[in-house]
């Protein structure tokens, strides 16, 4: 049980949130871009009952500048029960990007907010929330090793980790890069479009994480389509900001195409293109979660001009257990 000196967290409006948190996040770019795109994404309907909480109140003005060490902002949405759910940072994640580690201290503060964060998502009863009663297994999502650490030395001893996935986290830029610029024309005949929602089935196909159809017609995407109109490669940009679901088909392989793809599909989320979607790339940056060897996906990275700024893990927990 939390003691009266532990952390506590406070709910936040959707408005109270967009409002105070942004601008808090947007100083530490790109480390903070997961959560800074997952709580601007459209898909945060009202009727979702998503939660957004702080280790600080809502107020009227701006939080002072002593939050700037020792905050913790959370994104929840539980009730995608089969996806990641929660989202979350700390600045000293940024001072571990600077210096490379952060002090015992700090990490005692990180693990005592994630201690408050698991039993304050445990109790927090949203009754209208689509799925209620909720999973008490929590699902994080593209969270930094800094945190994860403090997670882990909580969750393992309880035997209350149920899932530790470990990625190289990479970030590029959007906008301005020359990286960005293509070096070589597509092959004649071919073309880029965003994918047909007629051959979406091909997409769902090749994934080899299960994907919604109705969540996959509502992100930004890019295609490349043969001399027939039929898909060949595409792309996608994910819930969170990161660049997901990238395919070539095999016997088109070898074309330099999945680089093309993700540069034009880049380029055109950070110069605003998918406002119709709701993604208006505000951050300036992408992010995706790669294993490390997975030289395909390394060298599209590069290629876009990305560089590996630390390990993300998705981690749940059985909050039963706590």
């Amino acid at each position: 049980m939390a003691s009266e000196n532990s952390p506590k967290f406070h709910i936040f409006s959707q408005e109270e949130a967009l409002s105070t948190f942004l601008p808090l996040l947007h100083p530490h770019l790109p480390q903070s871009n997961p959560l800074y795109n997952r709580l601007q994404a459209p898909q945060n309907h009202p009727s979702r009952r998503c939660l957004f909480a702080a280790t600080f109140p809502p107020s009227p003005s701006p939080p002072p500048s002593s939050l700037q060490e020792s905050h913790t902002l959370v994104f929840a949405d539980r009730s995608r029960h089969a996806e990641s759910q929660i989202w979350t940072f700390n600045p000293l994640i940024s001072e571990h990007a600077a210096k490379g580690s952060v002090t015992i201290e700090q990490q005692a503060v990180i693990r005592a907010q994630l201690l408050a964060l698991i039993l304050f998502l445990k109790n927090t009863a949203i009754l209208d929330a689509p799925g209620w009663p909720f999973s008490p297994i929590l699902k994080f999502g593209c969270i930094h090793d800094v945190l994860t650490q403090e997670l882990r030395a909580l969750a393992v001893p309880r035997q209350a980790a149920l899932h530790d996935t470990q990625w190289n986290l990479w970030l590029a830029p959007t906008r301005a890069s020359p990286f960005l610029v293509q070096k070589r024309a597509l092959p004649d005949g071919f073309s880029v479009a965003r994918v047909p929602e007629d051959q979406l089935d091909i997409v769902l196909s090749t994934s080899s994480i299960p994907r919604q159809k109705e969540t996959m017609l509502t992100l930004p995407n890019i295609s490349i389509l043969n001399a027939t109109g039929r898909l060949v490669a595409w792309a996608y940009i994910g819930i969170d900001g990161t660049l997901a679901t990238l395919y070539v088909l095999e016997e088109y392989r070898g074309l330099g195409l999945a680089s093309f793809v993700a540069k034009e599909l880049l380029t055109r989320l950070g110069r605003g293109d998918f406002g119709d979607l709701g993604f208006k790339g505000q951050s300036g940056w992408c992010h995706s979660d790669v294993y490390d060897g997975n030289k395909g996906s390394e060298a599209v990275m590069r290629a876009v001009g990305g560089n590996v700024r630390g390990v993300s893990s998705y981690f749940w927990v059985d909050s039963e257990l706590f």
